[in-house]
C-alpha cells in the first residue's frame, strides 16, 4: 500500500497526541507504531550495527512513540518503503549507483509524505558518502537546493527545544535538508548521529568530541526530535502551541 502525504503525516498526529498525555509502565508492542527503516545497499551500509536498537529504547522510554525494538532493513525497489514514515541512510564512504526503479522509487517515497535521514559517519568534512548522497537528491529531486537548517526550525521544537547539533563528531554545526512545499522530507547530517550511539552493555563505541558525554546526550536528544519531526511535519509551528513549547523549556533545563 503507497502511504500519501496526508497518511503519513496523520500517523504524526496520533503520536503527538499520545505524546502529550502521561506515558504509563508499558512493554514494547508486538504491533507497533513506529519502525526505524534503514535502507540496505551494496556496500558499508550499516556502519553502527548496535546504535539503532540502543536508540529506540531511548525513545521509548523518553516519549510514548511505540516503536519496534530493532531496526528494519529496507531496500529502494522493494515496495514496503512506502508503509514505513520514516528511512534511515548511512555510510562511510560513496553511495553506490541505484537502479532506474531504485531512484524513482526513493523519489515516490519523498513526493508522497516519506522522511529520510542521510547520517554520515565518516567524521570528515564532505566526505564521498555526504557528496553522494546530495548528488542523489539532487538529481531526483531536480531544482530543490540543499542547505543548512535554520537555527527556528521545527525540527528544533519538535519534542526538546534544540539551541546545536550534535553526533558523535562535531563536523558541521548545523543539518542539512531539502525543503518541499512547507516541509523539510530530506535532512542530512555529517556528524555520525548513530556513532554516538553504538555500543554494548560494557559502554559506548566512540568518544564524542568535542563534548563528551554532554555532547551524547544532545545525540539522543537530537534523534528524538527527528523522529518526532518525521510522524508530526510543522505540526508545531502552530501558534496554540506556544505555552506547550515554553513549559517544556522549563522542564528540561
Amino acid at each position: 500500500m503507497t502511504l500519501s502525504r496526508r497518511t503519513l503525516l496523520g500517523f504524526g498526529f496520533a503520536s503527538l497526541a499520545h505524546l502529550m498525555l502521561k506515558a504509563p509502565v508499558r512493554s514494547f508492542a508486538q504491533n507497533s507504531y513506529f519502525t526505524w527503516a534503514q535502507l540496505r545497499y551494496d556496500g558499508f551500509w550499516n556502519p553502527n550495527p548496535r546504535a539503532v536498537s540502543r536508540f529506540l529504547s531511548v525513545l521509548f522510554r523518553r516519549t510514548s512513540v511505540e516503536v519496534q525494538p530493532q531496526p528494519r532493513p529496507v531496500e529502494l525497489t522493494h515496495p514496503e518503503i512506502f508503509d514505513l514514515p520514516f528511512l534511515y541512510v548511512s555510510g562511510r564512504s560513496a553511495l553506490p549507483e541505484f537502479s532506474a526503479k531504485g531512484r524513482d522509487n526513493l523519489r515516490r517515497y519523498i513526493e508522497h509524505g516519506g522522511f529520510i535521514l542521510f547520517d554520515d559517519a565518516a567524521g570528515v568534512e564532505d566526505s564521498a558518502f555526504f557528496v553522494s548522497a546530495v548528488d542523489l537528491v539532487s538529481a531526483i529531486l531536480p531544482g530543490r537546493r540543499v542547505a543548512p537548517l535554520a537555527s527556528d526550525h521545527t525540527l528544533f521544537q519538535s519534542f526538546y527545544l534544540l539551541q546545536h547539533v550534535a553526533g558523535r563528531k562535531i563536523v558541521k554545526p548545523f543539518l542539512y535538508g531539502i525543503d518541499l512545499e512547507d516541509l523539510t522530507p530530506v535532512v542530512f547530517s555529517q556528524n555520525d548521529l548513530c556513532g554516538a550511539w553504538d555500543g554494548d552493555a560494557s559502554g559506548y563505541t566512540y568518544a564524542c568530541t568535542p563534548g563528551g558525554e554532554t555532547q551524547r546526550e544532545m545525540t539522543f536528544r537530537l534523534g528524538i526530535n527527528l523522529v518526532m519531526y518525521a510522524l508530526t511535519g510543522n505540526y508545531k509551528k502552530d501558534q496554540v502551541h506556544i505555552p506547550f513549547i515554553l513549559k517544556r523549556r522549563q522542564l528540561i533545563r
